[in-house]
């Protein structure tokens, strides 16, 4: 026969180890998994839990942690109190020891706000980590959170046809009754992601403008020809393609604009390392002198 008492002490402990292992885990799962932009955009999972779900559970891991943390203080108050008191006075003849502790203390809070080295290390692994996901450019959405956005709002910024984008996607299979559902609407009438709706009207948008032989860039046309068109996600290389550029000459205009870069970097990382933007790093690309 089982025993008939609520252990209260046992129940409490249980719980506090269950949540510390949930939250030793979905810690490790938040540190490897995409950026949100890619997650969502992707439809990315990982033992079949989506990324608000790996996060919610988190969460709750931690209110639960919160939660048996009090009522273990409750339980054990007197020995706890007990102890502690006992502690301090003997804390106090280990000064040095105190105050070594103390200033580590500081430098995780202080490495956290400044990103001192060598802890901000770990937050750039985690940073690369989430940034390997994206093995290919259909990966990124064209602007962040593109799956919230309305289709009709989605083919204006992409300058897609509406009224065509809509036959494409009935004729693969989803369904689109209205203009105003969102690309993540969509994408689940089908069990997909944003990015495979994206696929399929994709085709729709107008070529990237290119400049004819001979021809010279402005800043004002680099600024109306691309601003808004995600440009953003597309790397250095890529963009020396597209457009028929000279490596060297690229290479040596962001050197004089005091950008080191590399064929795989992505516009909008050199802007972001840089204080800039996109369209101005492209402008540097791009024009011959500023």
């Amino acid at each position: 026969m089982g025993h008939s008492n609520w252990h209260g002490r046992a129940f409490t402990s249980l719980c506090s180890l269950v949540s510390f292992i949930l939250l030793l885990l979905t810690a490790i799962i938040l540190y490897i998994e995409p950026h949100g932009r890619v997650a969502y955009w992707t439809k990315w999972n990982l033992l079949g839990l989506k990324k608000d779900q790996w996060g919610n559970i988190h969460i709750f891991s931690g209110l639960l942690f919160l939660v048996t943390g009090g009522f273990h203080l409750y339980f054990n108050w007197k020995p706890l109190s007990g102890y502690l008191s006992g502690k301090i006075e003997t804390g106090l003849r280990y000064q040095r020891e105190l105050m070594i502790s103390s200033l580590i203390f500081l430098w995780i809070i202080a490495s956290g706000i400044w990103s001192l080295p060598p802890l901000v290390y770990v937050a750039d692994l985690g940073e690369a980590i989430k940034s390997s996901w994206v093995t290919s450019p259909e990966l990124e959405p064209p602007f962040g959170h593109a799956e919230l956005v309305s289709l009709k709002i989605f083919c204006k910024k992409q300058g897609i046809p509406l009224d065509r984008a809509m036959v494409e996607l009935r004729e693969a299979g989803f369904k689109v009754n209205r203009p105003d559902k969102t690309l993540g609407d969509i994408a689940d009438s089908k069990g997909t992601s944003g990015m495979a709706v994206y696929e399929v009207i994709q085709k729709l948008e107008p070529k990237p403008k290119t400049m004819k032989s001979g021809s010279v860039w402005t800043p004002e046309m680099v600024e109306e020809a691309f601003a808004g068109t995600g440009i953003g996600r597309k790397s250095i290389g890529q963009i020396i393609r597209d457009h028929g550029l000279d490596q060297k000459t690229v290479y040596l205009r962001l050197k004089e604009g005091g950008i080191e870069a590399k064929d795989d970097e992505k516009i909008k990382e050199i802007a972001a390392e840089h204080d800039s933007t996109p369209i101005r790093i492209l402008t540097i690309i791009l024009v011959d002198k500023i």
